[in-house]
């Protein structure tokens, strides 16, 4: 299941940084010794006058259900694709009513970059982080995968906890208690006014930790940039799946 958020970030950083790609012989290989599957880079490079693009996406191979393989990377691939197509719209409209107006336009800047959080217990954890450069303002957006690939399907908070635990009153409690005892890292009153989490609140899976992150501005300023609250496992041994309790990749 995909989830988004978005975060802005007013300095220049046109292109992501290459050591979160994970795209290596020393990478594929710690990721066969978990999930038997290779990981491969994707890339996109393309320039014109309206826009620059560096995007750079996952897609699975040697999964046991061709299916599900392509499931997952048809997943992919559509969102990387739907953010190039928009950007390059948006970028051609910018630069009419520039002209229009009498006023110089700069080329939009659009990155992307991926990690494998997790690959183990037929589970895989992706993040996807898109950059944009518009009008000499930055942009980030985040978006997380979790899926089965036996399956192909995705997986939601709910399916990483035993049965009728309530999962997002312990979450809730989790993200609560970060928000009191850090609160120089958030807004004041973050912790009194967080209403709690949704059924599909966006989340990944990173060395034994549930990772749940939070929109630009949502509960801290933007020099925290896309806040993240990290539920170790272990805390939650009673009630999560016993699976995800030994794991670390």
């Amino acid at each position: 299941m995909r989830y988004t958020y978005r975060y802005i970030y007013p300095l220049y950083f046109p292109y992501m940084p290459k050591q979160y790609i994970i795209d290596s012989p020393k990478q594929r290989s710690i990721l066969n010794r978990v999930n038997p599957i290779i990981i491969k880079t994707y890339e996109i490079k393309y320039k014109d006058k309206y826009i620059r693009e560096d995007l750079k996406y996952p897609q699975l191979e040697g999964l046991e259900s061709q299916q599900s393989q392509g499931f997952i990377n048809n997943s992919i691939k559509s969102d990387i694709m739907e953010f190039k197509r928009q950007m390059e719209k948006a970028a051609k409209e910018y630069a009419k009513e520039a002209e229009r107006n009498g006023e110089d336009f700069t080329p939009f800047i659009i990155s992307s970059i991926y990690e494998i959080t997790y690959n183990n217990h037929n589970i895989i954890s992706i993040l996807i982080i898109y950059h944009e450069y518009i009008n000499r303002i930055n942009s980030y957006i985040k978006v997380s995968y979790n899926f089965n690939i036996l399956t192909g399907e995705p997986i939601s908070l709910k399916d990483l906890f035993k049965e009728d635990v309530d999962y997002q009153n312990l979450i809730n409690n989790e993200v609560k208690n970060e928000l009191l005892f850090n609160r120089e890292k958030y807004f004041p009153g973050a912790a009194e006014s967080f209403k709690g989490i949704s059924e599909y609140h966006p989340f990944y899976i990173k060395n034994g930790n549930l990772v749940v992150f939070f929109g630009f501005h949502e509960i801290a300023p933007i020099a925290s940039q896309i806040p993240e609250i990290k539920i170790p496992f272990s805390s939650l041994r009673n009630y999560i799946k016993p699976k995800f309790l030994n794991s670390r990749f």
